[in-house]
């Protein structure tokens, strides 16, 4: 199917923007316990699908597992935890800027260890929307006006671009493996290994809060939806996008979520939309059409 990468690499942000509509109605649920309900959720569907479709686990070296199983605990399981502990220390508004290095880092990453070579066309669409995106997303006025210690201002930065850079190092060095695997599989080993490796973590530091969200209650009605939207179907749209379009392309296309985010808080949660971030949303969709229709 043509542009089949590219194609994933748009939708899987949507799931991602849709979920945070969902968590950010599910109320005052522990950011841990948020983490460890949606991979589990997301680890029982993948385990139905390879069941459903008859997907066994492949024959593959010991340095292919050490390289999904390492992608699975450093994307799904650090990352999330060092992320969640940035948010809580800077906030949504200084995470936003933050992440506006993802794209970047992994056009550097596969360019250095994959091999990419990209040409002028594509530095131009992934130019337009990286600067999109953060004029959508940074407002310079709020940043400073935000008070609280510079150095847990500092750590929370810190914990934040690390976390970033830990999602992005996942992917790149599962990559080679997702080439020749089945993408349900691939998830499933990846998301084995980093709920495995969270739910150790969980039960060796006595977090009983992480649990509490296993519990049946009303929140379920939005934070179940959410956990198989933005984990499930979106992680499989994510790795999608990185078996079949070059990485740097997938990662650029990835950023697009900002704009989403904004469009369905507008027009979901009646978030009112200043001009700058309208702006910015025409030039990253600008941006991402350029990539596509160029690729």
């Amino acid at each position: 199917m043509p542009h089949l990468g590219e194609i994933c690499a748009l939708l899987a942000p949507l799931c991602w923007s849709g979920a945070m509509i969902l968590y950010k109605r599910s109320g005052s649920v522990p950011p841990a316990a948020i983490t460890l309900f949606k991979n589990a959720v997301a680890f029982v569907l993948l385990s139905l699908t390879m069941l459903i479709l008859r997907v066994e686990l492949p024959d593959r070296s010991w340095l292919d597992w050490a390289r999904v199983v390492g992608s699975g605990v450093l994307g799904l399981f650090v990352a999330d935890t060092l992320l969640f502990a940035g948010l809580k220390r800077i906030g949504a508004g200084r995470i936003a800027v933050v992440d506006t290095v993802y794209a970047p880092m992994i056009v550097v990453l596969a360019w250095a260890f994959l091999g990419e070579r990209l040409g002028a066309g594509f530095f131009a669409g992934a130019a337009a929307v990286v600067v999109g995106v953060a004029l959508a997303t940074v407002d310079p006025a709020a940043l400073r006006s935000r008070s609280g210690p510079t150095a847990e201002i500092t750590l929370g930065m810190v914990l934040s671009a690390v976390a970033i850079a830990g999602t992005a190092t996942g992917v790149i060095l599962v990559r080679p493996v997702l080439e020749t695997s089945d993408l349900v599989e691939v998830n499933w080993s990846r998301m084995a290994a980093g709920f495995g490796a969270q739910a150790l973590w969980v039960l060796a530091s006595g977090r009983r809060d992480a649990l509490v969200a296993f519990r049946p209650q009303p929140v379920w009605r939005t934070l179940l939806p959410a956990a198989v939207l933005g984990t499930y179907v979106s992680l499989l749209l994510w790795l999608g996008g990185f078996k079949w379009a070059p990485a740097s392309v997938a990662a650029i296309l990835n950023q697009m979520g900002t704009v989403y985010l904004l469009l369905m808080a507008r027009y979901l949660l009646h978030e009112e939309l200043k001009p700058r971030q309208v702006v910015g949303g025409f030039v990253a969709a600008a941006g991402a059409l350029w990539i596509v229709v160029g690729s």
